[in-house]
């Protein structure tokens, strides 16, 4: 049983959209998803051991800019949440 699992899972981590899903992540995660990305990066490093560097690159770029919505959700909307919580 668990060794299909381990196979489907490295199949879908060697798909040639994996890169694209593992940017939404990380910008999702850093921004408001509770879920990180690591739960992508280690099957994908595995199936992908060539393109290591491109994934960490990935990850790190859109975590950063995601860390950057984040920001500006906590800048302009905290007037909002004062309010609410004066209320």
């Amino acid at each position: 049983m668990f060794k299909t699992l381990y196979q489907k899972c490295l199949n879908l981590a060697s798909h040639k959209s994996s890169n694209f899903f593992l940017g939404l992540v990380s910008f999702i995660e850093s921004s408001f998803f509770p879920i990180p990305p690591d739960v992508m990066i280690i099957p994908m490093i595995i199936s992908k051991k060539n393109d290591f560097i491109k994934i960490f690159l990935i990850t790190t770029i859109f975590s950063v800019l995601g860390g950057i919505l984040g920001y500006f959700i906590g800048v302009f909307f905290f007037d909002v949440g004062m309010q609410i919580m004066s209320f």
